[in-house]
């Protein structure tokens, strides 16, 4: 619902910093604008950070963008507090304040120290804002994103998701129960690729730059010499055991969640990832203590068995992880809760906007040839990133459509290899046969020869007569 535009000229700016190399906080960041833009039509806010992004970066999503440093200080109206604080965020809100600027809160963190019923994180604050994913992203985009990652990254059809830091522990180093974990994901990907006939594959979602990578190539050409060389057969195929977990570098929002709803899986570490995979209808499970914001997350769904301290319960919740398809009950009820906060923020929002109207404006100071810039430098980082997009994907369509003179003859070079194993194998079993027959055969004619012999025939009556008298009693 719209509740009044924004006073022409204001000047909005939007806390964006974490989201320069975190996909998932630039996903939750760019939800939480679009709901704000329906409720305040003219908001458009300019994303601030310490830093200048370039197109190249992960969490890189178009809009016009200004840098808090210490030489160039924005002209704001309006400060909004979103997301995570760090890094510098309070210290740039504090610099913003001097300036004349006011504070809006709009889903933060708990550590900006706002009030904790209009802060993302306790279960009686602000649920995720991820859940939106199902409203704000179709799924026919999501679909054409997916192939893309297919082409480009080598992500495989049938895979098990597993977040950044899942497989770590708190310090960075190898989880301590990092066996236990394995065997867990090893049943999620057995079961996730029951539709195959073999074990899905495990893959990490690292967010990345845009850029060229050569191991996708190597990554490709190492799946084609497998099917070359005819080595894994549905039956037998255990995964890839002794080999590092496959990554899938995410250098884009939408492919974030493009990558979540087309999983066989998802293993979360955070409550937003979590809610996303909630969302979107993809079975799901989140490794987290008590008080964790997967936690959280799992006492506004009420399911409770979402949640595993351990591996060992990943495999115990086996059936209920897949058990989560589909649209989730209770998916309206948390989005109208969401909706009342964002009603609430763009209440907020607007009453900012009438005091500062009142007051001498700073907005005026901002020459129009300087907004222009700032669309005009977001406009060119757009065009910057298709091109390379452009330019990644004709490449792997390339290397894939050289790969496809000699796929034909591979594949039946896998099949002729396979059918001179069995041809050899039933050659070896039918001379086995005929050597057991030969055997039998002898043996059967020395039984009748030693039946057909006299004494054999002489003692006949005698085994008769012994058997009469000497039965063994029933």
């Amino acid at each position: 619902m719209g509740f009044g535009d924004l006073p022409p000229g204001l000047r909005v700016g939007w806390w964006a910093e974490p989201e320069l190399v975190s996909p998932l906080d630039a996903l939750c960041g760019s939800l939480l604008r679009a709901e704000l833009a329906c409720r305040c039509p003219g908001l458009r806010p300019v994303l601030i950070g310490g830093r200048v992004p370039s197109a190249t970066m992960a969490g890189f999503g178009g809009d016009p963008w200004s840098a808090v440093g210490v030489q160039a200080l924005p002209s704001l109206d309006v400060m909004v507090l979103s997301g995570s604080a760090e890094p510098g965020g309070p210290k740039a809100a504090e610099r913003l304040s001097g300036a004349g600027a006011s504070a809006v809160a709009v889903a933060p963190r708990l550590e900006w120290g706002q009030d904790e019923r209009l802060s993302v994180g306790a279960p009686f604050g602000v649920p995720e804002p991820t859940l939106l994913a199902a409203r704000h992203l179709p799924r026919a985009l999501l679909d054409a994103r997916l192939a893309y990652l297919r082409v480009v990254e080598g992500l495989p059809r049938w895979y098990v998701l597993v977040e950044e830091g899942v497989l770590e522990g708190p310090d960075g180093a190898p989880a301590e129960d990092q066996e236990d974990l394995a065997l867990a994901l090893a049943q999620l990907a057995r079961r996730a690729g029951a539709g195959e006939g073999r074990p899905a594959e495990v893959v990490v979602a690292m967010p990345g730059p845009l850029g060229d990578d050569p191991t996708v190539e190597q990554l490709l050409a190492q799946r084609r010499s497998e099917v070359e060389e005819g080595r894994f057969q549905p039956e037998d195929w255990q995964g890839n055991p002794g080999r590092p977990q496959a990554v899938l570098r995410v250098t884009n929002p939408v492919d974030l969640a493009a990558a979540v709803a087309g999983a066989g899986a998802v293993v979360a570490r955070t409550g937003s990832f979590m809610a996303m995979a909630w969302a979107l209808g993809t079975p799901h499970v989140a490794l987290g203590q008590e008080g964790s914001s997967p936690s959280d997350f799992a006492a506004w769904t009420g399911d409770a068995s979402a949640l595993a301290t351990s591996a060992s319960e990943v495999v115990a919740t086996m059936d209920s992880i897949f058990a989560r398809r589909g649209e989730p009950p209770g998916l309206r009820r948390l989005e109208a809760t969401l909706d009342q906060s964002m009603d609430e923020a763009a209440e907020r929002l607007l009453a900012v906007a009438e005091l500062a109207v009142g007051a001498p404006s700073r907005a005026a100071e901002v020459a129009l040839e300087e907004r222009v810039r700032e669309l005009e430098t977001a406009n060119e980082a757009l065009r910057s990133r298709l091109a390379d997009e452009r330019l990644r994907f004709g490449e792997r369509a390339a290397l894939l459509e050289k790969a496809a003179d000699t796929s034909v003859e591979s594949a039946i070079k896998a099949v002729h290899g396979q059918d001179v194993v069995i041809r050899r194998r039933l050659e070896e079993t039918e001379r086995e046969m005929r050597r057991l027959q030969e055997e039998t055969a002898v043996q059967q004619a020395e039984l009748r020869a030693i039946h057909a012999s006299f004494a054999m025939r002489a003692l006949t009556p005698a085994r008769e007569l012994y058997g009469r008298f000497f039965r063994p009693a029933p």
